[in-house]
């Protein structure tokens, strides 16, 4: 019997060995979601001239991490670089694929405010790294020179930006492709000459995705919110769209909701 007693206790100890060894891989492992979640979607955004900023991220109920990400960065003359992206899937695999792409973008920014070239640089680099694949990366990226007061964008397969102010579409000449999946991206730049006041809202599909009874929000759902304000902030626009999306969905995102919002001083 006391052999038998030894025994098990020796397997129960290998048992706990393993068990902690398991936790200390899944804490790390944690630390490092944390990490890449911050980096991607950072609280704060940098003050930029002639522009006030808000964004959000709101993962799904069943991510810890995913592939949206947003960025606010410097370009040339005083420029602004505002991009939003989404890698397909979710999880460690996805977020870390969109570290890359989000860094990339972070290193062209102070050398153009071309956002096709932007765009371009940064498929560049993910096909260098990685080659062509069925892991695509969307993304839209604007550019704001307030020296000219002008406004430029253009997209890798993302939903296109809209106004502030109703929700209408900025569209593109030419829509580019998914950011991974050929050589040239193929987008064609649009462009306005901005005024004060002028808003704008860069988003990934987790807003007009959302679901209820096998219905989406739409940009139907997302005019009419916006359609209800009078020239709001970007921090009221963002949070008014968030409140509504989780109403309709009843609290359950299906998809990571990622807003970025800009509105011209």
């Amino acid at each position: 019997m006391l052999t038998r007693l030894r025994e098990e206790a020796a397997t129960r100890e290998g048992d706990l060995a393993v068990l902690r060894e398991r936790l200390d891989v899944a804490e790390h492992e944690l630390d490092d979601l944390r990490a890449i979640r911050d980096a991607l979607t950072p609280p704060e955004l940098p003050k930029r001239p002639g522009l006030e900023l808000a964004a959000v991220f709101e993962p799904a109920a069943t991510e810890r991490v995913s592939g949206d990400f947003y960025l606010v960065a410097e370009g040339p003359r005083e420029s602004t670089v505002l991009v939003v992206g989404d890698v397909v899937g979710h999880g460690l695999t996805a977020a870390r694929r969109a570290a890359f792409v989000r860094t990339t973008f972070v290193v062209t920014a102070p050398f153009s405010d071309d956002p096709c070239r932007l765009l371009n640089w940064a498929n560049t680099a993910l096909i260098e790294r990685a080659g062509t694949s069925t892991d695509f990366v969307t993304a839209a990226c604007v550019t704001y020179l307030p020296g000219e007061q002008r406004l430029r964008w253009a997209y890798a397969g993302h939903p296109p930006a809209l106004r502030l102010d109703g929700g209408g579409e900025l569209t593109a000449p030419s829509q580019g492709t998914l950011l991974g999946t050929r050589e040239d991206v193929g987008c064609v730049e649009g462009s306005l000459q901005t005024r004060p006041g002028m808003g704008v809202l860069l988003y990934t599909d987790g807003l007009t995705e959302a679901r209820h009874a096998g219905e989406q929000f739409g940009l139907d759902g997302v005019s009419v919110a916006l359609a209800g304000l009078l020239q709001p902030s970007p921090s009221e626009a963002i949070t008014t769209l968030r409140a509504r999306v989780a109403e309709f969905a009843s609290g359950h995102l299906t998809d990571d909701l990622c807003m970025l919002a800009a509105r011209i001083d």
